[in-house]
């Protein structure tokens, strides 16, 4: 699922004029620090169908004691319009109050329309680079960045 993730990000952030990335080598690389988006770091959020086969997947990353970070949201092809994503987002939203955070981040690539509509729908706004994210700040110019209060 990380590595069809990195698959889609790689063609989205091409779209958008980014250096060119290996796929598999940002698939390696989340594997490799998958403890920071592990509890009690973070959450990884699964959705499977009634026969358990994978569908999608969401991740928090908490970046400061009252503030979340979210991180790798992916829905499968064959499984989007089925409000997977949607039902993901909401849960992501409830741990993060769990994990005691008021405060949401997230970044994603410029042109990403379907996850942009979400995070607009689910009441984030666009902010500048916040310091905690993850990505390399060369990655700047072709991303977006968010922030919602979940106080």
């Amino acid at each position: 699922m990380i590595s069809e993730y990195w698959h889609h990000m790689v063609q989205l952030l091409a779209d958008a004029g980014a250096p060119s990335y290996a796929a598999d080598d940002l698939t390696a690389d989340t594997m490799a620090h998958l403890d920071d988006m592990a509890p009690p770091k973070g959450g990884i959020l699964l959705a499977t169908s009634e026969d358990g086969a994978l569908l999608g997947c969401g991740f928090i990353r908490k970046i400061r004691p009252d503030a979340a970070e979210f991180k790798r949201m992916y829905v499968r092809p064959k499984a989007r319009g089925l409000g997977i994503g949607r039902r993901l987002f909401e849960l992501r939203v409830k741990e993060a109050q769990r994990m005691g955070c008021k405060t949401l981040y997230a970044d994603t690539v410029k042109g990403n329309t379907p996850m942009l509509s979400m995070y607009e729908k689910f009441g984030f706004t666009y902010i500048p680079r916040y310091p905690e994210n993850a990505n390399s700040p060369e990655l700047e110019p072709y991303l977006v960045y968010l922030r919602r209060d979940i106080t």
